[in-house]
């Protein structure tokens, strides 16, 4: 009787599974990195600008034998005069104005561009398994079959062995 507790006993810890197992592919890592990049644009351009020159004062005269003359443009006035001696008087001055003068001042821009990369998290797809569908063996399919078949055949054994325990257990209970 022993031997028969035995073998049910062995057959229900031989359990049912499949013999071929498939392993999980292995996950997707991403690798992301931070980074800054900076960029420097240096520009050179040309612009006019007006400047003003300031016209220094000035005089001169000279006396020439001639008649006499009065002469004026726009930096300076000019006159001639007869002396009675017959000598000739001459005198020129400057106006008191600024001259403005178009110059050509290269002038530099700079700008700064400051793109940064940030991180994207992606979800690494955990591997699920993957299960092939096969027909079963002979062996696995007795297994299978016979499954309930040895767990009533196990409690029916373990009752029968175990048989004057449960029927004083049960008489306790009874007369309480």
């Amino acid at each position: 009787m022993k031997n028969l507790v035995i073998i049910v006993a062995a057959l229900m810890l031989s359990g049912c599974h499949s013999s071929k197992q498939i392993l999980p592919s292995t996950p997707v890592i991403v690798n992301n990195t931070d980074s800054v990049r900076t960029e420097y644009i240096e520009t050179v351009r040309i612009d006019t600008v007006i400047v003003e020159i300031p016209v220094p004062q000035e005089s001169a005269k000279q006396v020439v034998p001639d008649s006499t003359s009065h002469l004026e443009t726009s930096l300076a006035e000019s006159d001639a005069w007869l002396n009675p001696d017959g000598t000739l008087g001459h005198s020129i001055k400057n106006k008191e104005q600024n001259l403005k003068a178009d110059v050509m001042v290269p002038v530099k821009d700079t700008q700064t561009n400051n793109s940064e990369v940030s991180v994207r998290e992606v979800p690494v797809p955990y591997p699920e398994p993957v299960y092939i569908e096969r027909n079963f063996t002979k062996w696995e399919k007795f297994r299978l079959e016979a499954f309930w078949y040895l767990v009533g055949v196990s409690l029916i054994s373990t009752i029968y062995i175990f048989r004057k325990s449960f029927l004083t257990v049960l008489r306790k209970i009874l007369r309480l």
